[in-house]
């Protein structure tokens, strides 16, 4: 695989279910897999999420996917409560058979992804509006939170009150994953 040799698209409602039941999960991420074969397209057509396929270059493979839908997140400071606005990564899955490095180089493909393609589309989003942060519910296992926190660079709330409030707005769907948010101000 050439380094660097993806595109990306929106997911639409003409795609082939087939393909999308081609997708392969690094781990037990079977909530993502349901989600991609049974739920998004839905999701995307009535713009509860936009959901981005990643495609590798030669192939047209799909070899990531991730969603991103328009949030606020509530903050309660010393009598002080306001919401802060923010873009949620609701999905993010790299196909397992595109986890390893890129070519020659030490950059894995979900880095890749996050850097080139999230970022970018979260940063130009927070140009045009109010956005403070990108958040993400990740599911709570020490090597992804790690990725999450050391590689990608997203940040962990410390303050226990702070904490706990932010974990009571995770929804349902993210019962047990944990609140990390990467700062697009300071």
């Amino acid at each position: 695989m050439r380094e660097f040799d993806f595109y990306v698209e929106q997911l639409t409602d003409t795609i082939n279910s087939y393909e999308l039941k081609t997708f392969r999960v690094q781990h037990d991420e079977a909530q993502l897999t349901n989600y991609l074969k049974k739920i998004a397209v839905k999701h995307q057509v009535s713009k509860v999420n936009k959901i981005y396929l990643v495609r590798y270059s030669s192939t047209g493979q799909i070899a990531a996917w991730f969603g991103l839908k328009a949030a606020t997140l509530p903050y309660n400071n010393i009598g002080d409560s306001f919401l802060i606005p923010a873009i949620e990564l609701t999905h993010f899955a790299v196909d397992e058979r595109f986890k390893n490095p890129l070519g020659d180089s030490s950059v894995h493909t979900g880095e890749y992804i996050f850097w080139d393609y999230i970022l970018p589309i979260v940063k130009d989003v927070s140009e045009k509006v109010a956005c403070k942060a990108l958040f993400v519910f990740a599911i709570d296992t020490p090597k992804l939170i790690k990725y999450y926190k050391d590689t990608l660079q997203f940040k962990e709330i410390t303050n226990t009150n702070e904490k706990q409030f932010f974990e009571y707005a995770a929804p349902d769907y993210d019962e047990g994953c944990r609140f990390l948010y990467y700062p697009l101000t300071e």
